[in-house]
């Protein structure tokens, strides 16, 4: 039997311990394991910090192409999505034709999107050309009370990710709020759009699992968030929320577990006015990251208002397969909101600090009631029927895969609602 052959193309993979690095890489593993030939052109590990670090690290069976080692990243966010996508495309369409890939599925992951507007018209016309969305940029990536400038851009960002939607078979997003973007605002055929959260990629506990007590220690209840900060994680307001919170919430330490520019400012803020129970802490290696969620009280998904329909955290699945707390403050009635309500978490559509605490400290006492091993047992069910990585899997692999509908939402719903 001859083995597929995938090309995996996203600058994000092995050895990125978070956000679509990830994903990726659990995927690309995935794949593997369901013996496919697994290539992948991305770059040396430059997330969530934006400067990249020489990388020859290797997984089985995966064929690794990396560049973009000499970029350097602006600080300003418009600058360096125009840096990110110019040097990938390049690196990518150069890859593509220098090596000549003659992959049988084509697989994009999207952000960037600049790359997939040419990279087709390299491959065999018989090549499946299957797209991810993350999220959609000219969403996150722009205000929505911006000026003339930031306008015309968000036009030539939507239309270029509409040209490279369009040239996807298949198009797999994360969540449902998505799919409708895809269908309504970027005219995909909701035939060729396929919902799929996103899946647990944390992997069992092995060995000593007090490598944090000292940051985390027994006896106090930890508010953590951990992960890239962004625009779309609105991570001023986040730390402004924490130290407030900080100061007033007795036995109750806060945690930013991150890196990258936004981090560095927010340890300059910090460094000039510290607070004892407020901490910042660089980012964990992914071995110690099931001992992270064990040792939080609270993990924090933050979503800037107005971006539920364009993302869906890659994160909650491990935070909801852990059985640690779940505060998202998030849009009202979104997916998100939805997803962690059944899974005994609390969801908050303000970023006002007083109505945060008062709702925070009401988790506090929720959660002390109830133990990780029973939070578990609630989130089980929906961990197995809802963060599948087996959909994601068919998806990719099967040509002609339907199914835009996920929890029982049929495709008709989708394609009518505006």
């Amino acid at each position: 039997m001859i083995a597929t052959k995938v090309l995996l193309l996203s600058p994000f993979f092995y050895p990125e311990a978070i956000s679509t690095g990830k994903y990726n890489t659990a995927l690309a593993e995935a794949l593997v394991r369901a013996g496919a030939e697994v290539q992948v052109i991305c770059s040396h590990p430059l997330y969530p910090a934006w400067e990249p670090v020489s990388s020859d690290k290797t997984l089985d069976h995966v064929s690794i192409v990396r560049g973009g080692k000499w970029v350097r990243y602006p600080r300003a966010m418009m600058l360096r999505r125009l840096v990110f996508e110019t040097w990938y495309a390049f690196h990518a369409l150069w890859t593509i034709w220098l090596r000549r890939f003659q992959p049988d599925i084509v697989l994009a992951v999207f952000p960037p999107t600049l790359f997939f507007c040419l990279a087709p018209l390299f491959f065999p016309s018989a090549a499946r050309r299957v797209g991810i969305v993350h999220d959609f940029q000219s969403t996150l990536g722009f205000g929505q009370n911006d000026g003339f400038v930031c306008r015309q851009l968000r036009r030539i960002v939507r239309a270029i990710d509409r040209k490279s939607l369009h040239s996807c078979q298949t198009l797999i997003v994360l969540s449902q709020a998505m799919a409708r973007v895809a269908i309504h605002e970027y005219a995909v055929s909701p035939n060729r759009v396929v919902v799929a959260y996103p899946f647990v990629t944390l992997k069992p506990r092995t060995g000593s699992q007090a490598k944090l007590m000292a940051v985390l220690p027994d006896g106090v209840q930890h508010v953590v968030y951990s992960g890239a900060l962004g625009r779309k994680q609105n991570p001023f307001a986040l730390f402004d929320f924490f130290r407030i919170a900080a100061g007033r919430l007795l036995n109750v330490e806060f945690h930013i577990f991150s890196e990258g520019p936004v981090f560095d400012e927010l340890c300059r803020i910090h460094t000039a006015s510290p607070l004892a129970r407020l901490k910042l802490h660089r980012l964990v290696p992914e071995a110690d990251l099931g001992e992270l969620y064990s040792r939080s009280t609270i993990q924090v998904i933050p979503q800037i208002a107005g971006s539920a329909d364009a993302c869906l955290p890659s994160k909650l699945p491990n935070i909801v397969a852990s059985g640690c707390g779940i505060l998202a403050i998030c849009d009202a009635n979104s997916e998100l909101a939805h997803l962690v309500s059944q899974c005994s978490g609390l969801s908050i559509s303000s970023w006002e600090p007083d109505t945060l605490i008062i709702q925070l400290e009401k988790l506090l006492e929720v959660v002390k009631r109830q133990s990780a091993d029973e939070r578990r047992s609630v989130a089980e069910p929906i961990v197995s029927n809802y963060f599948s990585l087996d959909r994601v899997l068919d998806a990719v692999l099967t040509p002609e895969y339907h199914g835009t509908s996920l929890g029982g939402v049929p495709p008709a719903t989708l394609e009518s609602e505006s």
